[in-house]
């Protein structure tokens, strides 16, 4: 979907919002995805990307995330606030703010085109 938000269908199912805006000639084009670790929260809701936690580092202030990679992809880090446990092994669901969610096209940022 086009318009002051835009609406990505993810390859792996599922759709994020961004609030990078784009224009009716945009339909279709493929896009990337660019989340930063820090913007990632926990759901139960729909996520962007759903992962297994590999490494789980309790950082005091921050629990970091590093999930197994999957086939072909770059692997995903995730930051998310406070001491989170017992995660090791696990699923865990991932979604961001729409304003947090950046979207590129052929290297470049949709926002400064």
């Amino acid at each position: 979907g086009t318009g002051a938000q835009t609406s990505v269908k993810l390859d792996g199912g599922g759709i994020a919002v961004s609030d990078v805006p784009t224009g009716s000639g945009d339909v279709g084009r493929r896009v990337n995805i660019g989340v930063r670790p820090e913007d990632l929260v926990s759901t139960d809701g729909a996520p962007i990307y759903t992962g297994t936690a590999n490494i789980v580092e309790l950082l005091g202030e921050l629990t970091q995330i590093y999930f197994v990679a999957q086939a072909g992809a770059d692997p995903v880090i995730a930051k998310l606030p406070g001491i989170v446990r017992d995660l090791r092994g696990k699923e865990v669901r991932l979604s961001a703010d729409p304003a947090k969610v950046h979207l590129f096209a052929d290297g470049v940022s949709l926002l400064y085109r």
